[in-house]
């Protein structure tokens, strides 16, 4: 959806919005934001993956034994269904990798680095502190603080040691003004929105929260990418978390924690706002 920046505060908004959601201000006159506005995704908690420097330029001949390995384009800045070949090998993806993406604003410009050894597919660089989500096929286990991504939201999911409190602003007013308990959540989500604003926030005392389209603990009616009953994230213990994917259409992508990743045949890989996936046959 188009964005228009806000006269008064200059936050940006999507451009069906009446008033500004951070200062109130009226935006039937905010001008139209030019160029892609996107979220700006925080690291992972335990640090960014390896990153592999020094690169060889991608070398000629045909995939090994295992078969000829391809990232089929799903969803993105190319045509769907665009297949391109991973050779014998490590190449990067990127902007301005050996597979190269320029027009879409969320890939970095050598954000991974993948490796075909004798046909098996692995991710062996991240560059990005944005991360490669990959598509869940069972419960998963994150760590509290990092994001899911699910239909068109990236949500930040944490645990109860890890929510933010923040005092409100007051002038001298005395403490039994603020009197109600402070609560002790097991489980706190954060959609982010683009700009790197916090969006819908959910918390619980319950060990679970429930998100899809309708009806649950975190609904978004208007993300048609969503199915109804998308996903559940449960504490799992603490700082950590497990995902479950409850049958969702579109699917639910976790971040990939650490590198070197094995990739399967019909793994699904979000690189910005590319899907790919991954595609072996017989050489």
């Amino acid at each position: 959806m188009a964005q228009v920046s806000c006269p008064r505060c200059s936050a940006n908004w999507p451009s069906d919005f009446q008033f500004c959601g951070k200062c109130g201000g009226p935006l039937r006159d905010a001008a139209p934001v030019a160029g892609p506005v996107f979220v700006p995704i925080p690291p992972p908690p335990s640090g960014a993956a390896p990153i592999i420097t020094g690169l060889q330029p991608l070398p000629s001949g045909a995939a090994g034994p295992g078969g000829v390995v391809r990232l089929v384009v799903l969803r993105g800045a190319v045509t769907e269904g665009t297949g391109y070949e991973i050779r014998e090998g490590r190449v990067t993806l990127g902007r301005t990798g050996d597979l190269a993406f320029a027009a879409d604003p969320l890939v970095a410009d050598q954000h991974l680095v993948l490796e075909n050894r004798s046909g098996l597919l692995s991710i062996v660089g991240i560059n990005s502190p944005a991360g490669v989500f990959r598509r869940i096929r069972e419960p998963t286990t994150v760590d509290s603080g990092d994001v899911i991504f699910a239909g068109e939201q990236y949500l930040l999911a944490r645990t109860g040691e890890d929510v933010p409190y923040e005092a409100v602003a007051s002038a001298d007013l005395p403490p039994e003004t603020f009197g109600t308990p402070l609560p002790a959540p097991h489980l706190h989500l954060t959609q982010l929105l683009a700009g790197g604003l916090p969006g819908r926030v959910v918390s619980t005392d319950r060990e679970f929260l429930t998100i899809g389209r309708e009806g649950c603990d975190l609904s978004f009616p208007q993300d048609r990418f969503m199915s109804g009953r998308h996903l559940r994230v449960e504490v799992q213990g603490p700082r950590s978390l497990q995902i479950v994917d409850v049958g969702s259409l579109n699917g639910t992508f976790v971040r990939i924690a650490a590198t070197p990743h094995r990739l399967a045949k019909g793994d699904e890989l979000l690189v910005g706002s590319m899907l790919f996936r991954v595609d072996v046959r017989d050489s």
